[in-house]
């Protein structure tokens, strides 16, 4: 092993793993020899599908295992797959537990037949099939086993060193004859694990939008990602056709988000028509899938440049004036016409809200402007001032000088575009 087991390294292992897989919406429990919150073990389920159901019965299971190896990779009788160890005995009282339990996860989606022999084999109804569904929507998908296996392997290796002794079980038909028998309660069971899993995708799904309605670009991904822990039923046998739809909507929906955040519909509209042709150009489920994230950037970024939620009626339609017509000539006295108000009153008005004059505004809006073209375009300087509004390339100079510190050619020539 690289370093002492029990050291501070080993800890923040342990935390970052936590951590890693939470993100993957996979739990990671540390559990007492009375097997506690075992219940979180499949989000409360068998609870709900049987009467007096007692985990303390599948916890026993799990130890039974645990006597023959120290820690194994296993599938239960509802397809879900885990993986459970025992912790070394240097480290039980540093964790303050005896066994960790990780999972559950599938490996791709649970398709309707396997749903019902599933069902058949505990002698459930039909009429808890959408309830079956959605239950597996919920559970964290990875692509196969051997990933799995990968994914943990470098936790198994801190804690175990070279120990290779671990298996694959399948618990399927042992479970499965232990809860054959297991009472029914249909009266208790209320279709609630339908209702809480489709609520918990919305909840989801609304912990993106506002994160991007707020132009907070790592929330927005990070949210993204516990939402797509959830699988949404495919609508066509065609892998790819169903990421296009998906992101068609997503598309849309980002699109009012924005839209909610008061960003100009002329902004909206131009990267909303971008990605709805690169989405129908994309071809490859990871590139959509990597295109989505582009789109949550894309859009946050837009919020936090054209925002105008938190002006008045006046200075939004003012700064919508300067974020569009920035290449025309702007001044104090054109846009004072423009909003109806004289020139002293939007001067004041102005400041007062954005906490700049609006000469500086302006300004910022151009050299934005500019950097972007120095970073994406060969055009010379003189060519990139007048597109930006600056009829005098020297002072347009002075001013990107003042706001980055560096001159067009010194920005350039650092961002290793020297034309």
């Amino acid at each position: 092993m690289d370093f002492v087991l029990g050291d501070a390294m080993t800890v923040d292992l342990i935390s970052i793993y936590k951590e890693i897989l939470s993100a993957q919406g996979i739990r990671f429990q540390l559990l007492q020899k009375s097997g506690n919150d075992l219940e979180k073990t499949d989000y409360g389920f068998r609870k709900r599908l049987f009467k007096d159901y007692d985990y303390n019965d599948y916890f026993g299971m799990l130890l039974r295992n645990s006597k023959e190896i120290k820690l194994y990779f296993y599938r239960d009788d509802f397809l879900l797959n885990y993986c459970f160890f025992e912790f070394p005995e240097e480290l039980k009282e540093q964790y303050e537990a005896e066994y960790a339990l990780i999972g559950p996860v599938i490996f791709g989606l649970v398709q309707e037949s396997d749903i019902s022999r599933i069902m058949k084999e505990h002698n459930l109804p039909v009429a808890l099939t959408k309830d079956f569904s959605e239950f597996y929507n919920r559970v964290p998908t990875l692509p196969t086993h051997d990933f799995w296996v990968s994914l943990i392997t470098p936790l198994i290796k801190t804690l175990f060193g070279n120990y290779n002794d671990y298996r694959f079980i399948d618990l399927y038909s042992v479970m499965n004859s232990t809860e054959q028998d297991a009472a029914i309660d249909l009266n208790a069971f209320d279709n609630s694990t339908s209702f809480e899993a489709i609520a918990d995708r919305y909840d989801a799904e609304d912990r993106v939008l506002d994160a991007v309605a707020m132009g907070n670009v790592n929330d927005a991904i990070a949210y993204y990602r516990l939402f797509r822990q959830f699988n949404i039923a495919p609508r066509t046998p065609n892998e790819v056709r169903n990421h296009k739809n998906w992101m068609i909507i997503l598309n849309t929906k980002l699109r009012v988000a924005v839209r909610r955040a008061k960003v100009h519909p002329y902004y909206i509209d131009e990267l909303s028509r971008s990605f709805a042709i690169s989405i129908e150009n994309t071809n490859n489920t990871i590139q959509l899938q990597n295109l989505a994230t582009t789109m949550l950037r894309k859009y946050a970024m837009l919020v936090s440049n054209h925002s105008t939620r938190d002006y008045s009626a006046l200075i939004a339609k003012c700064t919508d004036q300067i974020n569009l017509r920035y290449q025309e000539k702007l001044s104090l006295e054109t846009l004072a016409d423009f909003c109806n108000v004289t020139p002293g009153y939007l001067s004041a008005q102005f400041r007062k809200e954005t906490g700049m004059t609006l000469t500086d505004y302006i300004h910022s809006v151009r050299i934005r402007r500019a950097t972007l073209l120095l970073n994406s375009t060969d055009n010379t300087i003189q060519e990139i001032a007048e597109q930006c509004g600056f009829t005098d390339s020297n002072y347009f100079t002075r001013v990107f000088k003042k706001q980055k510190g560096i001159s067009p050619v010194e920005y350039r020539k650092k961002i290793g575009n020297k034309k």
